[in-house]
């Protein structure tokens, strides 16, 4: 385990998968607090949670359509438009046109575009690793996944409940945009 934890490749991407779960935690529950917020209304919340999390039905089918295309591309590019779909909640909130419908269609193209994430990192785990070194590394991928996923969500709410729903958007911005270019 230690060698594996030697590679500085497989470190950067362990811990771009951490940030990246991180962010989806806190924006997926910041998703249903501020159409919570917006609305009132109980079912709007559980309307948002599922469109948040129905694109992970798809990461079925994502294996093949990854391989089609450059991974380094296809990161970037999903990562781009994840950025500046989650920019448009605060500048919506900044210029007065912020409505639940925005949160509903937004949250699922950001969603969307996070399922590419995890899929096309463990496409890199033979590329980066010795083939001794990958059940190791699916392993640490497995609890990085998993671990931070339920870590941040229950912060979440506590976190929201300190800075606000809208900010959440913001802080995961930087969080897209400084992990591309890490």
């Amino acid at each position: 385990m230690k060698n594996i934890l030697t590679n500085f490749n497989f470190v950067v991407l362990l811990l771009s998968r951490c940030a990246s779960n991180a962010g989806s935690s806190l924006y997926s529950i910041a998703a249903m607090w501020l159409v919570y917020e917006l609305s009132g209304s109980s079912m709007y919340s559980g309307l948002a949670l599922f469109l948040t999390q129905m694109p992970a039905l798809l990461q079925i089918v994502l294996g093949p359509v990854i391989d089609r295309f450059q991974i380094k591309k296809l990161l970037v590019i999903t990562q781009c438009i994840q950025v500046v779909m989650l920019l448009v909640l605060p500048l919506a909130y900044a210029f007065g046109f912020l409505t639940v419908a925005l949160v509903l269609t937004v949250m699922p193209v950001v969603s969307l575009c996070n399922q590419f994430l995890y899929p096309a990192q463990l496409t890199l785990l033979p590329k980066i690793l010795k083939k001794d070194q990958l059940t190791t590394g699916n392993s640490l991928f497995s609890v990085a996944y998993q671990g931070t996923d339920v870590l941040f969500t229950a912060l979440a709410g506590i976190i929201i409940a300190v800075v606000g729903g809208v900010a959440i958007f913001y802080v995961t911005v930087q969080r897209s945009y400084s992990q591309r270019y890490c």
